[in-house]
């Protein structure tokens, strides 16, 4: 059964006391998004923009909010489990649905190993004797078992690590606006001085940036995959997706300016996080400390609730016959032991190449994810747009934050723009070439099965 007009009539006059609130799941949604990739993978975009990934960062949110309202304009009216893979199945047939499930499981390997080796980096912090690469091994061991332990305090350590990330954020901004505030830009080169100083790599390096930008924002599916937890979808969810899109671009968009504006752009790299540097700089070394140890503790919910979601999706694909049928079957503890079992194995062989790549691997890990997110998001659009020409009569809900078929093309067309300008950096590159032997094996792969 799909949303019916009247559903929404009578939402507005319902009291349901349990499910998710706006509020709820604008929380839900910012505490997904953010993690390592921005803690850490921010200073990437940085090194590639310089100040102007100020304006990357407002861009990205731009295109995030128009993939989130497509996603949500379709869950809502038809409200599955499975969410869009199930949709692009629909739409766009059963090789893309088979692909999409793969990709997204892919991309959640794939980001369970940069977390992983952010993990690595916030920890040396503290020991810098010790490898990152070992560092990285035994988080992503502790997230494994953790895992094996099932999903009963999921919901409440993530609700509270979603607080701490945004509260630390805010303390953050606070704190940074203060001292700029107080004293100036006191950097040797004020990044708003003149169009040069903004654009350090001119136009060019502003849209290279939008890779790692966009890989920032790549949790917005799980706003998508809760709609269904909704106590009154249609007065909700919208409500919910403009709060986070406004809260999450904010808090981006803010923290870069205070981070632009008390460090030196060119002297920030992936070996600390720019927000560590920048508290240094202001001179809150204490802060600097406590925001480590914050992040790192984000960074591990942030792990934990991708391993869960990669075993989610192993199940899913089995379920409908596209992963081998024994990922399905669990334990009497409800416990998925193969998909579990496949997910940990591949993320360690991931994070065991670290030892040969050293951090070189965070670029390409994060590259090659970012790609994914490319994909996945075009993919999302274009079955937005065959949705609104074949959906019914009954299916009336549409968010506030896309216009249409016309806004959704264009979104489209900026992101195979910036996809084709993210090549011009070799790292970069790298990851293309990773994403795209991926995609081709996945293919093959589908051939088999379907054989």
């Amino acid at each position: 059964m799909y949303l019916k007009q009247k559903d929404c009539i009578n939402d507005n006059k319902e009291l349901t006391k349990s499910g998710l609130n706006a509020y709820s799941l604008a929380g839900i949604g910012i505490g997904g998004i953010i993690g390592a990739g921005f803690f850490l993978g921010s200073s990437l975009a940085i090194n590639e923009a310089g100040p102007s990934v100020i304006l990357a960062f407002l861009l990205g949110g731009v295109i995030m909010s128009q993939v989130l309202g497509a996603m949500t304009s379709i869950s809502i009216n038809r409200p599955v489990q499975g969410s869009f893979r199930v949709y692009t199945e629909q739409y766009l047939g059963n090789f893309m649905g088979f692909l999409l499930g793969w990709i997204i499981f892919t991309s959640g390997i794939l980001s369970l190993g940069s977390e992983a080796i952010a993990t690595g980096v916030f920890l040396k912090y503290w020991m810098p004797n010790i490898s990152l690469s070992v560092f990285a091994l035994i988080s992503l061991i502790i997230v494994i078992g953790i895992n094996r332990l099932g999903t009963k305090y999921f919901g409440y350590i993530e609700s509270i690590m979603s607080v701490i990330k945004i509260v630390i954020l805010i303390i953050f901004i606070v704190l940074g606006v203060f001292v700029i505030t107080k004293n100036g830009i006191t950097i040797k080169q004020n990044p708003f001085s003149s169009f040069a100083s903004f654009f350090p790599n001119n136009i060019s390096g502003f849209l290279q940036s939008m890779l790692i930008v966009i890989f920032t924002y790549g949790g917005i599916s799980t706003v998508a995959m809760a709609t269904s937890e909704v106590r009154k979808p249609c007065i909700e969810i919208p409500k919910a997706t403009i709060l986070m899109t406004l809260g999450i671009v904010s808090l981006y968009v803010i923290s870069m300016f205070v981070i632009v504006s008390t460090v030196e752009w060119d002297s920030i790299n992936t070996d600390i996080s720019p927000f560590v540097q920048s508290f240094n700089n202001i001179g809150y070394g204490w802060a600097s400390t406590l925001i480590n140890a914050v992040i790192l503790i984000s960074t591990f919910s942030v792990m934990i609730g991708t391993y869960y979601g990669c075993v989610q999706i192993l199940v899913s694909l089995a379920g409908v016959n596209k992963a081998p049928k024994i990922l399905k079957s669990s334990t009497g503890k409800g416990i998925y032991k193969y998909s579990w079992l496949t997910t940990g194995f591949i993320s360690i062989l991931v994070v065991l190449i670290a030892f040969a790549l050293g951090t070189k691997l965070f670029n390409y890990l994060i590259s090659s994810s970012s790609y994914f997110s490319f994909f996945n998001w075009i993919i999302n659009l274009i079955t937005y747009t065959i949705w609104l020409e074949k959906r019914e009569k009954n299916e009336i809900y549409n968010s506030p934050l896309i216009k249409g078929r016309l806004s959704a093309i264009i979104t489209i067309i900026v992101i195979i723009i910036l996809l084709v300008m993210s090549l011009g950096v070799s790292d970069f590159r790298i990851g293309f070439y990773v994403a795209l032997s991926i995609l081709l094996i996945i293919s093959c792969l589908y051939k088999l099965i379907k054989r």
